[in-house]
């Protein structure tokens, strides 16, 4: 397996699974942070159920096939609505849990933008932060782009930019989210997840917000948790955003 970053653009890895919101993914990724010559790959994986032995390798032959059909059916529905060339967009199906897969090194070594929709993952878009995606979050090394519902038109959208305390968010990340403010006019508010009261947030770093974000309606906000996933989720309380972006330590 190999994914590879062109002209120094980070590649677009999009984790795809077996609901409409793969789409949701595919389509806010080329509209927002597909540049000329980024690679694109749509990645899903499947899982055999814990039943008898005999049966599972019976169902891990049609999981495998069921994947390859939906990952191709979502690759010409990318070629047909976007300009780009067909050899530029791969994919790929592994058997096994997707948080194992993202620790393989061609994807940790690699510059990836990630890109994920839970909408109709599950049944309630309050619960969206936890199992398989309380994983993905405690697992990922690179931007991780989350959309809870769809992210259509151009209207204002509820962004929520979870950062890293003590560190500045790289220039390149910044940038994206600052064109997705400007292209859907909204504004942006920042999360801190603090692990305890006596940790603080780097002077530095709330300028480098105000400074780089200038011109866009900005918010800084903290919430002690131990868990940077259990913080978002509790910081929602209920509520959606459109977005939430994700730059892990």
């Amino acid at each position: 397996m190999s994914v590879r970053t062109i002209n120094n653009q980070p590649s677009i890895l999009i984790l795809a699974d077996f609901s409409d919101g793969s789409w949701h993914a595919t389509s806010f990724a080329m509209k927002f942070l597909y540049k000329e010559k980024s690679p694109v790959l749509i990645l899903q994986t499947y899982q055999n159920p814990g039943w008898g032995h005999l049966m599972m390798r019976k169902l891990s032959h049609h999981l495998r096939k069921i994947t390859k059909n939906e990952l191709r059916a979502l690759k010409n529905r990318l070629l047909k609505h976007f300009n780009i060339e067909k050899q530029k967009v791969n994919t790929l199906s592994i058997e096994g849990e997707l948080n194992t897969v993202l620790n393989y090194k061609p994807i940790i070594n690699g510059q990836h933008n990630l890109v994920l929709s839970t909408h109709n993952s599950f049944e309630d878009s309050y619960k969206r932060q936890n199992g398989c995606l309380e994983k993905i979050i405690d697992t990922a090394k690179h931007p991780l782009f989350i959309l809870p519902d769809t992210f259509e038109g151009e209207t204002s959208k509820r962004i929520l930019f979870v950062a890293n305390p003590h560190k500045k968010p790289s220039e390149l990340l910044c940038n994206q989210v600052s064109e997705i403010c400007s292209k859907t006019k909204s504004n942006l508010e920042v999360l801190f997840v603090l692990k305890t009261q006596k940790q603080n947030i780097s002077e530095d770093v709330k300028s480098y917000f105000h400074e780089y974000f200038d011109g866009i309606d900005i918010t800084l906000n903290t919430i002690q948790y131990k868990t940077k996933c259990k913080g978002i989720n509790n910081y929602l309380n209920q509520t959606n955003r459109d977005l939430i972006v994700i730059e892990n330590d």
